[in-house]
């Protein structure tokens, strides 16, 4: 090889080469934290229209609920109108059906005992029944 070609490569590197690395370095450097910027923000807001959403969902599903309830109440209503005793009279009597004047006669089985009321005798509810019979279907 010549003197100047081992001279070339002997040359120490100056300080005009070392200034031009360090600014790409920072560039590298700030485009890593303006990249790193927006994917946090986009990722913030991805999270934010998820939760968005999902409340969205619990808010229809309230309303359905809601819906559901109210509903449920106004079913509740009707069939305890329907199931009221001076309704189911008034059915009975458009019906032609009328309150009978005597009480029902039970079949007496051969054998079997006849229940006990509580001190000891029979029970005396067929005997009452004239009495408690009209006072059934009264309203309050």
């Amino acid at each position: 090889m010549t003197q100047a070609a081992l001279t070339a490569r002997a040359r120490p590197v100056t300080r005009s080469a070392l200034r031009v690395a360090a600014p790409r370095r920072r560039a590298h450097v700030a485009a890593f934290v303006v990249v790193a910027t927006v994917f946090a923000l986009v990722s913030a807001v991805a999270f934010h229209v998820v939760l968005a959403q999902g409340q969205l969902q619990l808010d229809g599903l309230d309303r359905k609920i809601d819906t559901a309830r109210r509903e449920y109440e106004e079913r509740r209503l009707e069939v305890s109108t329907l199931a009221s005793p001076q309704r189911i009279i008034e059915q009975a009597e458009a019906l032609g059906l009328v309150m009978p004047s005597d009480p029902p006669s039970y079949l007496v089985v051969p054998g079997a005992p006849t229940p006990a009321a509580q001190g000891g005798g029979t029970a005396t509810t067929l005997d009452e029944w004239k009495k408690v019979k009209r006072h059934l279907g009264d309203a309050p």
